[in-house]
């Protein structure tokens, strides 16, 4: 009986374990009350045996295999219920799933998943998978991996996820495991970050399980793993979160740990410190950019308790296309850059632009001094062109009407040349002969004199107002007019003058060819001599607003204000806040600097360090002295008239030369050899009392009649009296 009893005790273990096989198989189809349904069966196969011996051993051996078939069950079951409840507490839409390979399990899992609305793909564990090609996504995404049984692959999950960064803000993962020890030694948290959204789920004696967050501020820069219990999962209850707060509050504090940043600082003094050169309240006009990054990185430590190490690049190598702080970013010296830096495509390649924060722009600089070059049709602008017709057109008709007029009174000269005469002396305001002793003249005359004093007054006013008043002709905001201009170049010595020449826009590209033609020597030069060049004018000089500004508002008057111009380089835009590109303080950075901009922070901050423009008094009227190109257009009118006067002169002289050889048919002789000069020589005194004497007879070779000629005598009578 003793030898025969173990054959019937492993006869009823096998029956047993068959049923508990069939019954498991059979359950697993059904939803949670399979539990309840497999203790029931437990209970049958076990009475069903127990009839067949009474032995201690086989009752024993009936419970604990019935324990297992129960513990199976409940297990398999509460599993699929609680990864259901969590994506959906998490609001997720989709799901990706690392399971241990029972194809029954996973379509459970999937049917509860799609019956809440999420879409599930359950991939099982052993094989070689693409964890990219699953996890790799734009949208939120919810990841459950079941590391109990042996043949999942924990750490090839774990280190994709951290070469492609499957820890951030986009991730929800689930860990089921058997307890919390082995759960954590199979990490690997390097990737993790504040933003981490890890949970590990393990089974737990008060209730049926224990949820746990994880997360790691920055492990390479010495921060610690952190496990917080998050909240339980019962039959009963079933998900109970205690961590209500958003998980950047509850994890704000990085319990000191320090950060690098970096960022270019060139004018920092040699017995000044760093840190104390950004912090310090002076008005330096240099470092501006670095001063303003470093404050408002400065705030951002102080509301996430993390120190920084400041790192200073003072240098720009000459082939550096994307600047130094990019390849500190991209050899993983800097976590994140004090350096406000321009955006461009290739830069996003070595780092990640935070938040735009500081407006900035760069411009050449140079005064518009008015009348630079002659204006011929000056004269005639204080009237417009139908004004100048309507007078043209007045003082044609006054010369018919005078004309007229005084030939009605029968004066002594009534032509059209003489009426011209006094529409012109009339309109410039110069005198004019009493031509008639008639009314009708005299009122004409006045009429022409009051006509010509308002014509006279309103140019002169127009000349002084467009004097005073006129604006500046001011370059256009462009290269192209910049190069025309032919203007002498100069430009501060920077670290980004050359970066922006790399620009691909048409009028930057124009301009760079042009630069790049100016002689080395003559290209670069400091502030204070670009100032003094740019008040001498025709000089232009390019810089940085915030750093020139200030000397202009000191060496500059407020007319030499008011004639500035500028012609940008760099077009106002706004300058990024950059993190490393694998930064785990990237978000928070975003968080805090969206925080700063809403709040006022940022704009008491640009106010602060940007330097005020030099005010323009635009209602002061600026009263300068008339150069030689305004004067210019009078000084040609008046020669031309000199030269027209000549010419006029000249022809009158020839053709009276040529009429009267014609009538008299001798030349005029030279009055030195004819006649005393104080005689007429159209009078000649002819005494009849004494008859010449004959021996005295002249010579009739020697006698010259000159008898005068019409009413020649009466005419010179007149011109002697007057």
């Amino acid at each position: 009986m003793d030898e025969a009893e173990p054959r019937d005790v492993s006869e009823i273990a096998s029956a047993i374990f068959s049923e508990i096989v069939l019954s498991f198989r059979s359950e697993r189809k059904r939803n949670h009350a399979g539990l309840v349904s497999s203790t029931a069966r437990c209970t049958v196969v076990i009475a069903s045996h127990s009839s067949c011996t009474t032995k201690q051993g086989m009752r024993s051996l009936s419970g604990l295999v019935c324990s297992l078939h129960t513990f199976i069950v409940a297990v398999w079951a509460q599993s699929s219920f609680i990864i259901r409840d969590y994506f959906v507490h998490k609001n997720v839409t989709r799901v990706v799933g690392f399971s241990c390979g029972d194809v029954e399990d996973d379509l459970l899992t999937m049917k509860l998943l799609n019956a809440v609305g999420v879409s599930a793909a359950i991939k099982p564990a052993g094989f070689q998978l693409d964890v990219l090609r699953y996890l790799e996504s734009d949208y939120t995404l919810g990841v459950f991996l079941d590391i109990r049984c042996p043949g999942q692959n924990i750490s090839g999950i774990y280190d994709k996820g951290l070469e492609h960064r499957l820890f951030d803000h986009s991730y929800n993962w689930l860990i089921l495991g058997t307890n919390l020890s082995y759960s954590v030694q199979s990490l690997n948290d390097s990737g993790f970050s504040i933003i981490t959204d890890f949970v590990i789920l393990v089974p737990d004696g008060e209730s049926d399980y224990v949820l746990y967050d994880v997360y790691n501020h920055f492990k390479l820069r010495g921060g610690l793993l952190n496990i917080t219990r998050l909240g339980t999962w019962n039959e009963k209850d079933g998900l109970s979160i205690i961590l209500t707060e958003s998980k950047i509050i509850r994890r704000r504090n990085f319990h000191g740990i320090r950060i690098k940043a970096a960022g270019i600082v060139l004018h920092r003094p040699e017995t000044v410190s760093l840190l104390e050169y950004l912090e310090r309240d002076k008005l330096e006009i240099m470092d501006n950019w670095p001063k303003f990054g470093y404050t408002l990185v400065s705030y951002i430590s102080e509301i996430f308790n993390f120190s920084i190490d400041l790192i200073e690049i003072d240098h720009w190598q000459k082939n550096d296309t994307v600047g130094p702080l990019m390849e500190a970013f991209k050899r993983g010296e800097a976590d994140l850059g004090y350096y406000p830096s321009i955006l461009t495509i290739e830069r996003y390649g070595y780092a990640r632009v935070i938040v735009q924060q500081w407006p900035t722009r760069t411009c050449f600089m140079f005064r518009t001094i008015p009348a630079m070059k002659m204006k011929p049709w000056v004269i005639l602008k204080p009237f417009a062109v139908d004004t100048w017709c309507t007078i043209l057109a007045l003082v044609v008709i006054i010369v018919f009407v005078l004309s007229f007029i005084l030939k009605l009174e029968r004066a002594g000269d009534y032509s059209y040349s003489i009426s011209v005469l006094v529409a012109i002396a009339a309109l410039c305001q110069q005198g004019f002969p009493s031509l008639s002793e008639q009314s009708a003249s005299r009122v004409a005359l006045i009429q022409i004199t009051v006509f010509g004093l308002l014509v006279y007054n309103y140019y002169s006013a127009a000349i002084v107002s467009a004097r005073l008043n006129e604006p500046l002709q001011k370059m256009n905001d462009s290269l192209y007019s910049l190069v025309h201009n032919k203007m002498t170049l100069g430009a501060e010595q920077n670290v980004f003058f050359n970066f922006l020449l790399r620009n691909t826009r048409p009028d930057v590209q124009y301009f760079k060819n042009y630069w790049n033609s100016l002689p080395n020597s003559k290209k670069f030069i400091p502030i204070e001599e670009g100032v003094q060049k740019m008040m001498k004018g025709g000089f232009a000089y390019h810089a940085d607003p915030d750093d020139i500004y200030p000397s202009i508002d000191v060496e500059f008057d407020k007319q030499m204000i008011c004639q500035l111009t500028e012609v940008h380089l760099l077009q106002p835009s706004e300058l990024g806040i950059w993190s490393n590109l694998h930064s785990h303080l990237h978000e928070i950075s975003k968080l805090a600097l969206i925080r700063m901009s809403t709040s006022g922070i940022q704009r008491r901050e640009v106010r602060r360090r940007q330097a005020r423009k030099p005010y323009c008094p635009s209602e002061e009227i600026f009263v300068s002295s008339v150069t030689i190109y305004e004067v210019a257009p009078m000084l040609i009118l008046l020669l031309i008239g000199m030269t027209l006067a000549l010419i006029v002169f000249g022809i009158e002289n020839l053709m009276f030369r040529l009429m009267h050889s014609k009538q008299t048919g001798i030349l005029p002789l030279k009055r030195s050899k004819l006649l005393p000069k104080s005689k007429a020589p159209s009078v000649m005194a002819l005494k009849r009392d004494k008859p010449p004497m004959k021996s005295k007879a002249p010579s009739k070779k020697n006698v010259t009649m000159a008898l005068p000629k019409k009413n020649t005598l009466p005419k010179n009578v007149l011109t002697m009296k007057r």
